[in-house]
């Protein structure tokens, strides 16, 4: 349909993440897979932001931003999407993470996207 298409790839943590962001725009996602971003997905990455740019966008929680700030060092010249803590709390109360956030949370966080 009409959804949003984003030309950057957006680095998320996991599978969860992608299938949010799937369901709120037309994206390709490169998943970094737990806290230690290997150098594999790092050179993933850096291929990515060549050609595309790249938008980071993972949990609004203490390991989210560790891997924000690795791959931000990394890789320089990132963007930076950031969802409201409130936005991505899961129904259940329990977990913070992209996947918990609704599709127009998503829309939102990327509309607002802050380069480095």
């Amino acid at each position: 349909g009409g959804s949003m298409k984003i030309k950057e790839v957006i680095v998320v943590e996991g599978k969860d993440d992608t299938a949010a962001i799937r369901r709120a725009v037309d994206a390709d996602t490169i998943e970094t897979n737990g806290a230690a971003v290997g150098a594999e997905v790092i050179e993933r990455i850096k291929l990515a932001k060549e050609r595309r740019g790249v938008i980071i966008f993972t949990d609004p929680d203490f390991p989210g931003e560790k891997i924000r700030r690795t791959i931000a060092e990394q890789v320089p010249g990132c963007k930076h999407a950031f969802l409201p803590r409130e936005a991505a709390k899961a129904r259940s109360g329990k977990g913070i993470g992209v996947e918990h956030a609704s599709p127009d949370d998503i829309r939102q966080a990327l509309a607002n996207v802050y380069e480095e």
